[in-house]
């Protein structure tokens, strides 16, 4: 079997030495194409996370937020020629309606 198998090398090899070589010629891989650049003032489709708003207190405590910014006024009125008591006040009376809601039916 071993003598066959040499035979048959042998019978093969000076038929492929006798053939003359052919170059091979090597072909790089097209390079990958890279995304285009995203403008500048392109919109963004990831929507930051909501910003999670204030509970609301308990209706009751807006009369006292009230009765505060009264006596804050009228002390502020009481001590001198101060001109903004007035603006002061409002914004007082104002941070205390939007912070403390009305009791809401069904509660």
């Amino acid at each position: 079997m071993r003598r066959a198998l040499l035979l048959l090398l042998l019978a093969l090899a000076p038929s492929a030495a006798a053939a003359p070589a052919k170059p091979v010629i090597v072909v790089p891989p097209p390079k990958a194409a890279a995304p285009p650049p995203a403008p500048v003032n392109a919109p963004s489709f990831v929507l930051p996370a909501p910003i999670p708003l204030a509970s609301a207190r308990p209706p009751g405590d807006q009369a006292q937020c009230k009765a505060t910014c009264s006596k804050t006024l009228f002390f502020c009125n009481a001590g001198g020629d101060d001109d903004g008591c007035g603006g002061r006040w409002a914004q007082c009376n104002a941070a205390c309606v939007a912070t403390y809601a009305p009791q809401t039916f069904g509660r």
